[in-house]
C-alpha cells in the first residue's frame, strides 16, 4: 500500500544507445500450423468446409497430436490449385 504522497514510478529509459530500461523485446514467430478453426478462417471457409476438403483428400492434416493440424504450406497449395 501507498501511504501519504508517494507515487509509484516506472524505471526511466536509458538514453544511451544499445541500452534498454529492462522490457522484454516481444519477436513474431511465423506461424507454420493451424488448428481447424484457424486454417477455416486462412482460407477464408467455414470449419464444416475444412472437415469436407480434408475427407475429399484436398487437404492432408498431421493427425500426430490430439485435434488435427495443417500445415500452412498444405493450405497455400490448397489456394495455389483452386485459385
Amino acid at each position: 500500500m501507498l501511504k501519504g504522497n508517494e507515487q509509484l514510478t516506472k524505471p526511466q529509459a536509458s538514453s544511451r544507445h544499445g541500452q534498454t530500461n529492462g522490457a522484454e523485446t516481444k519477436t513474431m514467430v511465423e506461424k507454420k500450423g493451424f488448428k481447424r478453426a484457424e486454417a477455416a478462417t486462412y482460407l477464408g471457409v467455414t470449419a464444416v468446409s475444412i472437415d469436407r476438403l480434408t475427407k475429399r483428400g484436398l487437404l492432408h492434416p498431421s493427425r500426430a497430436l490430439r485435434h488435427p493440424i495443417y500445415s500452412r504450406d498444405d493450405l497455400d497449395r490448397f489456394l495455389r490449385e483452386t485459385s
